[in-house]
């Protein structure tokens, strides 16, 4: 899989010598540019994972801001987690790890 698979957009960037002299560096223009957020994913996001998302996006709407809301949020969305389990502060820490990674 190449960088353009996750994010067609994302520049290759030239080998850049710093300057030695203040002002004369490269640097790229703000705003001429897509800054996608998964562009540095080194793979797309899966079934599950875009399914969990979904429901995070739901359950934060709902109102949730401290760990247990969100795990009963998602417990009453009937989501599971990748064991087919229903969520746990535990479960749900793990995978934030894993994912954050």
């Amino acid at each position: 899989m190449s960088d353009s698979d996750l994010n067609p957009q994302l520049k290759t960037w030239a080998r850049v010598i710093p300057s030695s002299e203040p002002g004369k560096g490269r640097i790229e223009q703000p705003g001429g540019f897509d800054n996608r957020v998964w562009q540095t994913r080194e793979r797309a996001a899966e079934p599950f994972e875009l399914e969990l998302v979904a429901a995070l996006e739901e359950v934060f709407e709902s109102g949730a801001t401290e760990l247990p809301q969100v795990i009963a949020g998602l417990k009453e969305r009937h989501r599971l987690d990748r064991q087919g389990n229903p969520w746990n502060e535990e479960s749900f820490l793990k995978e934030m790890a894993v994912l954050g990674h």
